[in-house]
């Protein structure tokens, strides 16, 4: 009884904090250009963006345990296809983003009978490997700008007459799907296919045993974790008008790693916290301390995996289950003592 009381008040928890954060999220652009400049909204945009990839990443690597070194192949595509499309053929965002899904879902599923047959460090190796497959074909393909990558791209519409090149429009639609994102995957975690993600990622032979063919089951997560990477990917192309071969780089995918190491996988919440970190801390480290950021930030990475290799998010919840952030706030612990 006493752990379904528990249960429900983390429940509860994690719902007062999200719908904390969603009113934060959808308040932020009253307050710009009157309590801070625009800068902000465009930071905040990119962690949303990044942070719509790295919850299909934690599904991938956090809950089913397979780490891709190679997630760059799925947000490059999409913001290839994306910007092609909407510099070439039509200006709408559905179009540009529906090609997108197409397209990374062939390349999601035909690497995803290959890269099934490895685990481990090998599975890293393959992933990247392919990667770079993308990483040099998109710098050498003229018709896509090569090294110059690609220019010129306009803004999309949302609708007839509603161009998300204005940044309000743009910022609330990528509020609403960072929401959908975030909805699906915890869906998706929660249900039947989740908890057999799970059990491969602590036994994949008792799985097996159980009767579940679990390589397909890690094929269906790769192309679900591809797709999201799919999306972020559109976003990046619409936020930032220019598409550069980068955009597939070992850099981007180990970025990727970095955000959900830090924040700590397989807990959806980790991944999005990691990705607010590292974006936020580039940015100001960057400012402050030129070329010597990415140090400082690799030191914080390192401190962290040393001493917590969970995450930060593992951090916060060591410190609440001891009770030590409830007597901060002058709550009883859990040995109803007070502060």
């Amino acid at each position: 009884m006493a752990d379904t009381q528990e249960g429900r008040r983390g429940f509860g928890t994690r719902r007062l904090v999200e719908a904390a954060i969603l009113a934060a999220l959808l308040l932020l652009p009253l307050g710009s250009g009157r309590l801070f400049s625009d800068f902000y909204i465009a930071l905040c945009l990119r962690i949303m963006i990044f942070g719509v990839l790295m919850l299909g990443f934690d599904l991938l690597a956090g809950y089913c345990g397979l780490v891709s070194f190679g997630h760059a192949m799925f947000f490059g595509t999409g913001a290839y296809v994306a910007a092609v499309t909407w510099k070439y053929f039509s200006d709408s965002m559905w179009i540009g983003m529906l090609l997108g899904l197409g397209l990374n879902a062939v390349i999601g599923y035909v690497l995803g009978l290959l890269v099934v047959r490895t685990r481990t460090v090998y599975f890293i190796f393959l992933t990247f490997a392919f990667s770079q497959f993308f990483f040099v074909t998109a710098n050498s393909w003229r018709l896509i700008g090569g090294t110059d990558g690609l220019t010129g791209i306009p803004a999309p519409t949302l609708l007839p007459g509603i161009s998300l090149g204005e940044r309000i429009p743009f910022y609330y639609f990528t509020v609403a799907l960072l929401v959908a994102a975030y909805l699906v995957a915890r869906r998706i975690v929660n249900s039947h296919f989740g908890r057999l993600l799970r059990g491969i990622h602590q036994n994949e032979e008792r799985v097996k045993f159980l009767g579940y063919n679990s390589p397909l089951m890690i094929r269906r997560v790769f192309l679900i974790s591809g797709l999201f990477g799919s999306v972020s990917g559109t976003l990046m192309a619409c936020f930032q008008p220019f598409v550069p071969p980068d955009y597939y780089h070992l850099s981007m995918s180990g970025e990727f790693v970095m955000m959900g190491l830090l924040g700590g996988m397989g807990t959806l919440v980790g991944p999005l916290a990691g990705t607010a970190i590292v974006i936020f801390l580039g940015d100001f480290l960057s400012s402050w301390l030129k070329e010597a950021w990415m140090l400082c930030l690799g030191a914080m990475y390192v401190i962290c995996i040393l001493f917590s290799p969970e995450g930060l998010t593992k951090i916060v919840s060591n410190l609440s289950a001891t009770g030590l952030l409830a007597r901060l706030f002058g709550r009883k612990g859990p040995q109803g003592q007070g502060s």
